[in-house]
């Protein structure tokens, strides 16, 4: 009778725990389902993306000048007309320049003006004297000759009542702005080059020559 107590009460234990196994076997694979689970939601959430691109384009401007000694030639080296043969003391000569910007210039500049000087202060090389004026410029309007050196020029060297050494090297005149191809735009210059009345005889016969540059640096548009 013990031993069938005994045997009834173990079988019954051995029930009791391999219930309490399979329930907690049961447990674990719901939550280790419910950890899956969880795991594929945020993986789903974090796909949701959106991307949109937009392109710049880009193009650099062109800037570039000519030159004319006449304002209908344009070049970019030429050699100024002086009627300058036979100078004598207080006798004054004037040539013109004329700076553009070209055609296919799309932004704006300044223009500026440096002399190289004669080389020397020999002969009348050391006595020359000059001043120069600038202006804008449209075809026929602008004359070089005494007149344009009145008190209310636009002086790039010396002034209306001085004059600078053409012996003068680097000296740099005032900029004057340049429009590029919107509005297009030309600069006149007129050099008065004079050999003063107190230049001495010892000049006679002696000769000079004196280059002038012409600088466009592009600015931004005003």
């Amino acid at each position: 009778m013990n031993e069938t107590c005994s045997y009834s009460r173990l079988r019954k234990r051995q029930r009791e725990q391999n219930r309490r196994r399979l329930r907690n076997r049961r447990i674990k694979a719901i939550l280790a389902g419910g950890l899956v689970f969880g795991i594929g939601a945020a993986a789903t959430s974090a796909a949701w993306t959106d991307a949109e691109q937009a392109t710049g384009s880009f193009k650099a401007g062109t800037f570039n000048i000519d030159l004319s000694v006449d304002g209908t030639n344009w070049n970019n080296t030429s050699t100024m007309t002086f009627n300058a043969t036979g100078l004598y003391p207080g006798s004054k000569v004037y040539a013109p320049v004329f700076i553009r910007t070209t055609p296919d210039t799309s932004i704006d500049g300044e223009l500026t003006v440096s002399s190289g000087g004669t080389g020397g202060t020999s002969g009348i090389a050391g006595s020359l004297v000059y001043k120069a004026v600038t202006a804008s410029y449209s075809s026929g309007g602008f004359t070089c000759n005494a007149s344009a050196f009145n008190s209310g020029a636009d002086y790039v060297y010396g002034g209306a009542s001085t004059t600078t050494n053409l012996s003068d090297k680097d000296h740099s005149g005032a900029g004057s702005r340049l429009v590029g191809q919107a509005g297009r735009s030309v600069r006149a210059y007129c050099f008065e080059v004079t050999l003063p009345t107190t230049t001495p005889s010892s000049a006679q016969g002696t000769s000079a020559s004196n280059t002038w540059t012409f600088t466009a640096t592009n600015k931004a548009p005003s």
